[in-house]
């Protein structure tokens, strides 16, 4: 009675660690897969850098949007304010003569964004 107890707990064990392992490759596969992908080879990224950003236009329903004007550059934006600051921001879109480009946009340029949005509320 002891033996056949001892084959069934250390089946359980090796149906449990078996299990285990498979969802833990699974994991680790779509982690890697998400990590190793390679943006698009034809598009270049554009570095976005201004000495003076200009809210277009400014509206407020449910959340909050804007386009930001730099020189060619429109950037559309979606924000929250907190009394006159900006809580949060989230760049939606970049257009630069009319077409979207990938951007990067530092956090000294996000603050300088922030400072005209906040100012032309």
């Amino acid at each position: 009675m002891q033996s056949k107890s001892i084959f069934f707990n250390s089946t359980a064990f090796l149906f449990i660690f078996v299990a285990i392992l498979l969802i833990a490759t699974a994991v680790h596969a779509s982690f890697s897969q998400q990590s190793f992908m390679k943006p698009d080879e034809g598009i270049a990224e554009v570095i976005i850098t201004s000495d003076n950003y200009v809210v277009k236009d400014n509206s407020c329903e449910a959340t909050c949007t804007a386009t930001i004007q730099s020189g060619d550059t429109n950037i559309y934006v979606e924000y929250k304010l907190d009394d006159a600051s900006v809580e949060f921001l989230d760049i939606i879109n970049v257009v630069q003569r009319d077409q979207t480009i990938n951007a990067y946009i530092d956090s000294s340029e996000i603050e300088k964004i922030n400072a005209a949005i906040a100012g032309s509320n």
